[in-house]
């Protein structure tokens, strides 16, 4: 009797240790020894200190001596170009004698990767390779620090406005104020011409008629649905900063009635 208790005991959890969890969202198999990847997707965010992320393999079972797989590129399916976007550390990765898990890196690099995001796609091949969860994809991501806020002495020079050639050039302090995640607030975007300039006087536009929303996004500068009091601010020309004097340089049109100008923004 004894015997035949402990019979049907490895039987049950025999049927218990090799089955599929559906709900736990677990799979264990019971046709030898597989591997495959931890996770199948990821964000690398590249700053400009070249960061890498770290992929890892995992192997159902551990071995006395260490295991090689194959880490290859999929050009096809992939959009991130290597050496241009990142570098892979290895075509290969390794799992170590007597453990379950290895991995390898992966190098963003900053100056070609793109703020609008690029993917590569990653196969892993070799003998115990399993039939799922081989395959990785990885978004690459251009993401810069912005850091304009504060004090900056703006001259605009005006395109077209209802009053030239006077008030053709203006000078005065103005702040940009962080709004996070890159957003910054400008007051009077025309650079005067709206707040204290000749449109005050003559057509009643004050300190909140050209409020202006802006992000800067690796040294671009740009908006979405800005408006005057007559339409829209549109970009137009060069909206950028410059890298190493913090300069920043913003072009816009006003769709209402066409006025235009540059602003030229020196930090103080």
């Amino acid at each position: 009797m004894k015997k035949t208790i402990l019979l049907l005991t490895a039987v049950v959890l025999s049927t218990f240790m090799f089955s599929c969890d559906e709900d736990d969202d677990r799979q264990v198999y019971n046709e030898g020894t597989v591997t495959y990847f931890t996770e199948t997707a990821s964000n690398l965010f590249v700053t400009s200190d070249n960061p890498s992320t770290s992929i890892e393999v995992v192997s159902s079972t551990t071995r006395a001596v260490a295991r090689t797989f194959t880490v290859s590129v999929d050009t096809d399916a992939s959009t991130a170009v290597e050496g241009v976007e990142f570098t892979l550390g290895s075509n290969s990765v390794t799992i170590p004698a007597g453990s379950y898990v290895g991995s390898f890196e992966i190098n963003g690099l900053f100056a070609g990767a793109l703020e609008t995001g690029s993917t590569l796609v990653l196969n892993l091949s070799g003998a115990s390779a399993a039939g799922f969860d081989t395959t990785y994809e990885l978004g690459i991501f251009k993401l810069c620090e912005s850091d304009l806020g504060g004090m900056y002495e703006v001259t605009t020079t005006y395109g077209f406005h209802d009053f030239l050639p006077d008030f053709d050039v203006n000078t005065q302090m103005m702040a940009w104020a962080p709004l996070g995640n890159g957003a910054y607030f400008i007051q009077d975007f025309s650079g005067g011409l709206y707040d204290g300039g000749p449109y005050s006087g003559a057509y009643g536009t004050g300190p909140t008629s050209f409020d202006m929303e802006v992000t800067d996004i690796c040294g671009n500068i740009s908006w979405i649905g800005q408006v005057d009091p007559w339409g829209d601010i549109l970009p137009n020309g060069t909206n950028s900063v410059d890298g190493m004097t913090g300069v920043i340089t913003t072009s816009w049109t006003c769709t209402g009635y066409g006025e235009n100008g540059v602003s030229t923004y020196v930090p103080q």
